[in-house]
């Protein structure tokens, strides 16, 4: 065990010496640097970015509620994919600021809604195909999955080779609180009340939202999911689901209905919400396996 927590901490360590480097300019070969581009509307967007083989598909990965690039699952799932060779981008969802690099506070004012994502997801995939990639495999972790499953259902034109969908939850609060919520959120909609209001959200217990913010995400509750993946199943679109079986906002219930929907889920034993420690290896693992399927399956192979 000590000689494990050693190499975990000289790893955090080298991670730690390449971030200094991708500040100062320099990106290391087999790990992402920072990408930042203009958008239409004007913002700035950045991005992790890894630079491959463009015969291959691209992998997008997307980060939870809130979070950016930098938040230690997703920089370690963009790590870990990072030596396989493909070109890699992990957006960071604006969420209506220009150049956001830091997460963002439940408290913060949201007036942006789920539908602006999904179009800084299009330009990130617009870029990629300017890049030469034909073809991109979604990778959402948490709520960065409803993102990838939005994404998908609502652009049918994309290149989407396959969706991998990592601790896709179910709505945290009780379905009487979520069903008030939403009540209250669309009688001020209708009056065109655009005020900050508390509502619940995710892991947020009071997020400061417009009306119009808070329901577009609060709509993609599990109904809304299972309709999006009854609707890719349609399409025949390979949908992955990867799940803890310590995932506190999961139950049974919910892995039964993954398992229903997806074209595979696969349920890891003993590994959390976030896949912290041993369990980062193994979801590691399952993810190259997956992308391999994947890439194979696009070559007729």
């Amino acid at each position: 065990m000590t000689n494990f927590i050693s190499w975990m901490q000289l790893r955090r360590r080298a991670w730690i010496g390449l971030t200094v480097l991708a500040l100062c300019g320099v990106s290391p070969a087999g790990y992402a640097g920072t990408l930042r581009l203009k958008s239409p509307d004007g913002k700035f967007l950045n991005a992790a970015h890894l630079r491959g083989d463009v015969k291959r598909p691209a992998i997008l990965v997307l980060h939870g509620f809130l979070q950016s690039f930098q938040f230690q699952t997703t920089e370690n799932i963009i790590n870990n994919l990072s030596s396989l060779g493909y070109t890699i981008v992990g957006p960071n969802l604006s969420l209506g600021i220009s150049g956001r690099l830091q997460s963002m506070q439940c408290q913060a004012p949201h007036s942006h809604i789920f539908d602006d994502d999904l179009r800084e997801i299009d330009f990130w995939i617009g870029w990629l195909r300017k890049q030469g990639h034909t073809s991109v495999i979604l990778v959402g972790h948490s709520w960065g999955s409803q993102h990838v499953l939005g994404y998908t259902e609502t652009r049918p034109q994309a290149p989407i080779a396959a969706v991998i969908a990592i601790s896709l939850v179910r709505v945290e609060q009780p379905a009487a609180v979520h069903a008030r919520q939403v009540s209250q959120a669309e009688t001020r909609a209708a009056r065109r009340d655009t005020s900050l209001q508390s509502y619940a959200l995710s892991f947020c217990k009071t997020y400061m939202a417009t009306p119009k913010s808070y329901l577009s995400y609060a709509r993609w509750d599990d109904a809304r999911v299972v309709e999006s993946l009854t609707q890719l199943q349609e399409r025949k679109l390979p949908v992955y689901a990867v799940v803890g079986s310590q995932d506190s906002r999961i139950d049974d219930k919910w892995v039964q209905i993954l398992h229903r929907h997806t074209t595979q889920t696969i349920v890891i034993n003993g590994a959390n919400h976030f896949f912290s420690s041993v369990h980062e290896f193994e979801l590691n693992d399952r993810l190259e396996a997956l992308i391999a399927k994947i890439h194979a399956s696009a070559n007729g192979k």
